[in-house]
């Protein structure tokens, strides 16, 4: 496992156009079910408007145990958080995301906790085009700008 800075990542869609993704629960399983074959996700309640989100634990090439949650506040409006992630652990579920779950490279955004936790509101966005390097690149240039 990677000894780099650990944070919860954030991954959604433009503010405007809030349901690009498509998202459902079923979609993203099967998704990440194929991308990731050792997936292990579970659906659970939430006292929101009686809502629910996924948990889900994906192995990547650093991290056998990466956890994250995925909801769906609005219909087909998704985000994905993962918790306790390197930016190398991160930069492999943001490139899955950016290459092959989301419809088009420009429909994400992304912050962490760090960068709500200090008040910016800013909505940082994947790099268009590149590899795993220039994501996790991306995600460490928002690690600094934020503290």
């Amino acid at each position: 496992m990677s000894n780099d800075r650990r944070a919860t990542f954030l991954f959604y869609p433009p503010t405007d156009r809030a349901n690009a993704w498509h998202m459902t629960f079923d979609g993203f399983r099967a998704a990440l079910g194929q991308a990731f074959p050792d997936a292990f996700t579970r659906l659970m309640p939430t006292t929101f408007r009686g809502g629910s989100y996924l948990e889900f634990e994906v192995a990547t090439p650093d991290n056998p145990g990466l956890r994250g949650i995925a909801t769906i506040p609005v219909e087909e409006c998704g985000c994905v958080s993962l918790t306790d992630a390197s930016p190398t652990d991160a930069a492999h579920i943001a490139h899955w995301l950016r290459d092959t779950f989301i419809p088009s490279p420009d429909l994400i955004r992304f912050s962490s906790e760090t960068a709500m936790e200090t008040g910016d509101e800013s909505h940082w966005e994947l790099p268009a085009a590149g590899g795993t390097a220039a994501i996790e690149a991306a995600l460490r240039e928002h690690l600094e700008a934020v503290g």
